[in-house]
């Protein structure tokens, strides 16, 4: 008799516990009212930005005016920043005279720095325009988030030269 004394005792208790806790730790119904927010998620833009580096490694949009001796080098480096990563990259080069001389293409030759040695000089073309272009060895690819490329600017001829890169995919 004492055994089912004890058990209804026991069965009592638990039910008084069960009683005394909350409504929602033992139903799992709302306590209180439901909020939402609603996402649009856009893909990333693919961005594919160039800087000239300074001495002092800092990015500028444009470098300031580069003194250089006919007949001498300038390195020089350019930066890409990349959201993603690029293929079949190169590096074009655009160089025209701004002293009123019509440039020819030996002027400027264009040297790449590889592994930190001095590729192969690249003169370039003349093109309709009458603009010197030069184009940089092919870059199978570039990975995000980007890269430092250095050359080698050699000016073969005296007067006052402005130059401009842009990076041009060319599928092999």
């Amino acid at each position: 008799m004492k055994k089912n004394t004890f058990a209804k005792v026991l069965l009592l208790s638990s039910a008084l516990l069960l009683a005394a806790t909350p409504a929602y730790a033992a139903s799992g119904r709302p306590v209180s009212n439901t909020i939402t927010a609603s996402f649009k998620v856009n893909p990333v833009a693919p961005s594919f930005m160039l800087k000239w580096v300074d001495n002092d490694n800092r990015e500028l949009e444009t470098l300031p005016l580069q003194t250089v001796t006919s007949g001498e080098s300038k390195d020089v480096t350019v930066r890409a920043t990349v959201s993603q990563n690029y293929s079949d990259i190169s590096m074009v080069f655009t160089i025209t005279r701004t002293d009123g001389t019509a440039i020819t293409e030996g002027d400027v030759e264009l040297n790449e720095y590889v592994e930190n040695e001095l590729g192969t000089p690249r003169t370039g073309y003349l093109d309709d325009e009458g603009r010197l272009v030069i184009r940089s060895k092919y870059y199978r690819t570039i990975s995000s988030p980007g890269k430092d490329f250095f050359y080698n600017l050699k000016f073969n001829t005296t007067g006052e030269y402005q130059i401009s890169v842009v990076a041009v995919n060319e599928p092999a």
